[in-house]
């Protein structure tokens, strides 16, 4: 499932939501959020905002309307 995750991500340039994956893959967000958490650490995959910036580099991400209003999209590297 981890490969159908990224291979799904690497198909998406623009990056897709927590619930736009998980709709895709026609599972819950939470077994998704577990699987993009540990991509993230492997650096696998990385959290961007809404507006296609990285979130990890940014250090405003407590304090992001942005991303409170719309959440953060996960791309492959």
């Amino acid at each position: 499932m981890l490969k159908q995750l990224i291979d799904l991500l690497e198909n998406n340039e623009n990056g897709l939501s927590l619930s736009e994956i998980s709709r895709a893959m026609n599972a819950q967000p939470s077994a998704i959020l577990s699987m993009i958490d540990l991509l993230v650490q492997k650096g696998k995959l990385v959290e961007i905002g809404p507006d296609g910036k990285c979130c990890s580099t940014c250090g405003l991400e407590s304090e992001c309307n942005l991303l409170a209003a719309r959440g953060k999209r996960y791309v492959a590297i």
